[in-house]
């Protein structure tokens, strides 16, 4: 019996550690996938400088564009037909298990040696991931970190609004917030007011730190 409760043991981690490895938030590849895939497309502009290493050299770039469907032009695209849009759609689902504490709780008590602090909550380390991606972009990130931290206090602002509380020029204002939406950590409203975004609110706490 005990040998069985290891084997099985060993599949678990086995498996939740081939989950967590294809997270955003711990793999580079899909990490490119899945923005893409939030925001429909990618400038190419934006893409060059975001990921130089697969963008800017021409034998990786057709490697991407060949093994996931990936479409390079002025916008980046994925193929719907693509091995990276289905790939991106699945981990859709693997957040939404890794969010749930009770898949969590469960797991964590019978890995307890392995994962001793729990297992991660990938959609709450996604999240904070991109924030420190955006932290230490040396151009727009501390101010759009302030930009995000002011529309969280409010709840939603306009453009004016965060011109005249931040003292930030139109053009750089709205060059930190192309980056916040191409995170996915604003949402722009109906009335072109910018709102937190879902994953935001939730885990609002994440902010406290930064």
């Amino acid at each position: 019996m005990a040998r069985e409760v290891e084997d099985f043991k060993k599949h678990l981690l086995n498996f939740v550690n081939a989950l967590i490895a294809i997270s955003p938030s711990r793999n580079y590849v899909t990490q490119f996938l899945y923005l893409i895939r939030i925001n429909g497309s990618i400038d190419y502009r934006i893409a060059e400088e975001a990921y130089p290493d697969i963008v800017k050299d021409d034998y990786t770039r057709e490697a991407f564009a060949k093994i996931f469907g990936i479409n390079f032009a002025d916008k980046i695209t994925l193929n719907t037909n693509g091995y990276g849009y289905y790939l991106t759609s699945f981990i859709d689902e693997v957040f939404k298990l890794f969010e749930n504490s009770d898949f969590r709780g469960k797991v964590s008590s019978i890995l307890k040696d392995e994962f001793p602090e729990g297992v991660p909550n990938l959609a709450r380390e996604w999240l904070e991931v991109r924030l420190e991606g955006l932290k230490s972009e040396p151009t727009y990130g501390q101010n759009s970190i302030k930009i995000l931290k002011e529309v969280i206090k409010i709840g939603r602002l306009k453009v004016e609004d965060l011109e005249r509380k931040l003292n930030l020029r139109r053009g750089y204002l709205l060059q930190c917030l192309n980056l916040l939406e191409l995170y996915k950590l604003v949402e722009r409203d109906y009335d072109g007011s910018y709102k937190p975004s879902e994953s935001v609110r939730k885990y609002e706490n994440v902010l406290e730190g930064l």
